[in-house]
């Protein structure tokens, strides 16, 4: 969603987040935003929270496709895995407790 309509819409995500909730913002020119939404999309589908078809999905797709029209994940993804200690650091939380296999 743009920012315009995220702040004027009553029923956006902003909107319905409680006053003192963390909220987390991904913007457009963000080369990892589109890997990250992707990875949002899995997870709330593997929590059995959403389903493909769901509007929160469907509509979370279509930010990755409006704000990124020719973005490749593949290269988004090669350019954060590259960056120094990126890799060790997931090596690190794979192998840790904090992801649970599902």
């Amino acid at each position: 969603m743009r920012k315009t309509q995220e702040l004027t819409d009553p029923k956006s995500c902003m909107s319905r987040a409680r006053p003192d909730e963390m909220t987390f913002v991904l913007l457009g020119r963000d080369d990892a935003a589109p890997v990250a939404i992707r990875a949002w999309i899995e997870e709330r589908i593997r929590l059995g929270k959403n389903t493909p078809g769901d509007p929160q999905i469907l509509e979370a797709e279509a930010c990755i496709r409006a704000g990124w029209p020719s973005h490749d994940l593949t290269a988004a993804a090669k350019r954060c895995l590259t960056k120094p200690g990126v890799m060790e650091k997931l090596t690190r939380r794979l192998q840790s407790d904090e992801i649970v296999d599902g």
